[in-house]
């Protein structure tokens, strides 16, 4: 029997959604993309509290290449098949008839660098600290050597798109996730048909989201490498070969264990620092799937194919 289930969710960006790049401390760029993991983090947190778990962890958890913040992220990621996330620029010709340019329309997709936030604590230490606090006060010591130490500005990185829809899917194994969390498939498959209408953010707490349409699917099509497939969600390189290169980009983002990849994305242009997506009317790019990787499809919802190794 098949026992793998999918969380599917579209989603309408209020302003954008900052994902921090992993690894980074006083620089703060954000992904152009909500990365694997974000994904799964922005599914599993109403599951997790729907099944009465802590979200959060008070330490943190060695994750291939990286940490995590909750001792339930780890099962997840562990039990989690494919999670990925497509780019949809809505079609405003029916809304703005008057405008002389509706056709043209579309919403894009760009990362910046906020120069906006002071951090009052120090990154260097020793020699430089301490000259920084022997400083006197409007000297030109306090100008040259204790300001740029003890407040330095530093630029914070977010990635706007107001009003881009945003379709995300999580597919999982059902019966290793219950068994890691210790409960019951039926508990789990309960909570999850409530936990897919809890999607309220992507990444960061101020990245909200409406939610415009969502499904939970259990035991969807699979099918073998060799098949064709239509997608507007991101797939590793690895696994497909694109047919409709004009209409992909490759991107790199870190995988479900934090190693860094290149992925497929389905859009006009691509780039690490601006996306310009596909249009609602516009039909997606066509993949050739390459082994070892599967497609996992849901009958309902044709242009969101999964492609992945199981």
């Amino acid at each position: 029997m098949n026992t793998i289930h999918v969380f599917y969710a579209k989603t309408i960006l209020s302003w954008g959604f900052t994902i921090r790049h992993r690894g980074t401390s006083a620089a703060q760029p954000s992904y152009p993309i909500p990365p694997p993991t974000t994904i799964v983090g922005s599914f599993a947190y109403p599951l997790l509290r729907l099944l009465g778990l802590t979200p959060h962890s008070k330490s943190s958890i060695n994750w291939g290449n990286g940490k995590l913040i909750s001792e339930y992220m780890k099962p997840l990621l562990e039990a989690t098949i494919v999670a990925s996330a497509g780019l949809i620029s809505p079609n405003f010709a029916d809304k703005l008839r008057t405008h002389p340019a509706r056709r043209k329309l579309s919403i894009g997709l760009a990362v910046y660098q906020e120069m906006g936030r002071i951090i009052a604590s120090p990154y260097k230490s020793g020699g430089s600290f301490q000259q920084a606090i022997r400083a006197k006060f409007m000297e030109p010591e306090f100008f040259t050597k204790a300001i740029p130490v003890v407040l330095p500005v530093q630029a914070v990185g977010a990635t706007y798109a107001p009003s881009l829809k945003l379709e995300l899917i999580w597919a999982f194994d059902a019966e290793k996730l219950s068994k890691e969390l210790d409960i019951s498939v039926d508990k789990l498959r309960d909570a999850a048909r409530k936990a897919i209408y809890g999607i309220v953010r992507i990444g960061s707490k101020e990245s909200l989201v409406a939610l415009e349409e969502a499904m939970y699917v259990e035991n969807p099509v699979t099918r073998d490498a060799g098949e064709k497939v239509r997608t507007r969600l991101y797939i590793e390189h690895s696994c497909v070969e694109p047919l409709d290169p004009a209409f992909t980009a490759e991107i790199i983002l870190p995988d479900l264990r934090y190693n860094l990849e290149s992925f497929y994305v389905p859009c006009y242009i691509g780039s690490s620092n601006l996306i310009i997506p596909l249009s609602e009317d516009v039909q997606p790019p066509t993949f050739r799937v390459l082994n070892p990787c599967k497609v996992i499809s849901m009958p309902e919802l044709e242009k969101a194919v999964g492609v992945a190794r199981f």
